[in-house]
């Protein structure tokens, strides 16, 4: 489901199953949420609970640096840092660099595990284009995974 652009850990591959079996039955759009100024309340793609707006600020920014193919990667924790290739950075662009800016960026799921937090948002662009991105952090804020995915 998401092409991996740093490691994934456990909580990485948890999310991607908890992503297939919500995407089976999604529950109703509600409004925007505050801290969600990307929020369309005719998306399909619900939000889950409510966003914690820094994750969604770090979240948004990253995605953006994919979509330009610089990434400032003091952010990385170690193990994403090593399997963060400028090839694998690459790629990301030329799958997402030509969408242009999101105009919608809904979290669809979040949660942790083992000191890993994680945010699963559907982005959506003017084209109509949408894209799953899975972004995930550590306790001490390193972005330990990124991923890249096709909603269901």
């Amino acid at each position: 489901m998401f092409r991996n652009f740093t490691s994934f850990f456990a909580v990485a591959l948890w999310a991607s199953a908890a992503l297939c079996a919500s995407a089976q039955q999604p529950p109703p759009e509600g409004p925007p949420q505050a801290e969600n100024p990307y929020g369309q309340p005719d998306s399909p793609n619900a939000t889950t609970s409510a966003p914690n707006p820094a994750m969604l600020a770090r979240a948004k920014k990253w995605f953006a640096q994919l979509q330009t193919g610089k990434v400032d990667r003091s952010q990385l924790g170690a193990d994403a840092g090593g399997s963060l290739s400028d090839a694998t950075i690459a790629n990301a662009r030329n799958e997402i660099g030509g969408l242009g800016t999101p105009v919608s960026f809904v979290q669809r799921q979040t949660g942790s595990q083992g000191g890993v937090s994680y945010g699963i948002y559907t982005i959506t662009f003017k084209s109509g284009k949408k894209v799953d991105f899975l972004f995930a952090v550590d306790s001490q804020g390193k972005v330990t995974s990124l991923g890249l995915g096709t909603p269901k």
